[in-house]
């Protein structure tokens, strides 16, 4: 009887063993291999944790809307401004249009035969201009071309820079019938391009004449966004940084033409929008938002600060060149071609009571550039003939002196005042 338990024993630990696959006794038996799904789990187990990148969070409607809002109204802002500050100016130019004018109660026969011919011109008497030569950015059309043409009336040696030779040399053939003068011509001269502006001032020095006058008149309005040749935003690069290019390159001959009592002379066209323009220093190609009444705007302004900075580098190194700036006013030319159609309508309709004519127009340039009244006088913001304040922010010394380095830059030309204060 014992044997025979202890063999039962025996027998039940066997099945029990084998049934957990563990070994009997100082037996090596081998380990059954685990199934399908146990291996599987196991490498789960095991399997190191692999870390996903968050997606982006959705923006959710309202952060959308907002956005769309800022950027409308980054456009929006700019454009009403500058119609503001141009009917402001309309109705400045009714006013004075419909201001009765009193004749004086005696006057000379002389004076009257003078009066009678400044009326006829639409400008006062000023003194012949013989000797002297002119250049006149966009001399071809508009306020450039009534410029260029009353210069040489005065007898004026004048250049005409544009960027269309049939346009130019048919300026040059009516300038010479309507004055009876020969003295004038066309050079080609593309503000949006850095080496058109070069080849013209190498094309003009090839002349071995003086310059005592320069008038930067040319410009774009309202353009929609494009770049020019060398990568700028159309309305600052031709605007602005073709001119200020050209005066740089031009600089030094107008300081060898200029006398003590008789000073080379600098006139630079600006605008009324310049009172709304927003200068961005850290964007002034409008990359972030692009608004063409806001680039308008912004290039008129540097027009203006150049100016002011320019005056200051002529009077510290002791120049006989004076640099002003001009507001010809709302005037009837091409330049709204990129306009709404409503105001293109409106214009159509009303231009002939609200706007100047060309002649009306250039009459502020001419008046700088050849009148006694500004001989030695620099800095000076023009409109209607007479000195008047600029924006406030024209003032700005240090906004003029970090505008004029960053232009040396962009134009690649040396920043001589730095060593000016």
């Amino acid at each position: 009887m014992p044997r025979r338990a202890g063999a039962a024993a025996r027998s039940g630990a066997a099945v029990t063993a084998a049934a957990l696959s563990l070994p009997l006794g100082g037996g090596c038996a081998a380990p059954r291999p685990p199934g399908p799904a146990a291996a599987e789990s196991h490498r789960a187990a095991h399997r190191p944790a692999v870390r996903r990148a968050p997606s982006p969070p959705r923006p959710e409607p309202a952060a959308a809307g907002r956005e769309a809002a800022m950027s409308l109204l980054s456009a929006l802002v700019p454009l009403l401004r500058v119609y503001c500050i141009g009917l402001l100016v309309i109705l400045h130019q009714l006013r004075r249009h419909l201001r009765p004018r009193c004749p004086p109660a005696t006057v000379s026969p002389q004076t009257s035969a003078q009066s009678r011919a400044g009326a006829a011109s639409l400008s006062p008497v000023f003194p012949t201009q013989n000797g002297k030569v002119a250049i006149v950015t966009g001399g071809a059309k508009g306020i450039g071309y009534q410029t260029a043409k009353h210069l040489a009336r005065l007898g004026m040696h004048v250049i005409i820079a544009g960027n269309s030779e049939s346009e130019g040399q048919e300026a040059v053939r009516k300038t010479q019938e309507e004055t009876l003068t020969g003295k004038v011509e066309f050079l080609y001269c593309d503000l949006a391009s850095m080496k058109s502006i070069r080849q013209f001032v190498q094309r003009f020095r090839a002349k071995n004449c003086p310059l005592h006058v320069l008038v930067n008149n040319a410009g774009v309005m309202l353009v929609p966004e494009r770049k020019t040749e060398d990568g700028f935003e159309e309305h600052f690069g031709l605007n602005y940084l073709g001119h200020f290019l050209l005066t740089n390159l031009l600089l030094d001959m107008l300081k060898q033409s200029g006398t003590h009592s008789h000073n080379a002379r600098i006139i630079t066209v600006s605008s009324a929008t310049h009172y709304v323009g927003k200068l961005h220093l850290n964007d002034l190609q409008s990359r972030c938002s692009y608004s063409p009444h806001g680039a308008y705007a912004q290039s008129k302004l540097a027009l203006v600060l150049f100016t002011y900075r320019l005056q200051h580098l002529l009077t510290a190194n002791g120049s006989h060149v004076t640099a002003n700036v001009v507001d010809p006013g709302v005037v009837n030319t091409e330049l709204y071609k990129h306009v709404f159609w409503v105001v293109k309508v409106a214009k159509w309709m009303t231009a002939w009571l609200f706007f100047k004519t060309p002649e009306e127009g250039a009459s502020t340039s001419i008046y700088a550039a050849v009148s006694p009244e500004m001989e030695g006088a620099g800095g000076c913001y023009l409109y209607n003939e007479e000195r008047t304040k600029s924006a406030d922010i024209a003032y700005d010394e240090e906004l003029q002196r970090r505008l004029w380095t960053e232009s040396c830059k962009m134009v690649g030309i040396s920043d001589e005042s730095s060593r000016v204060p």
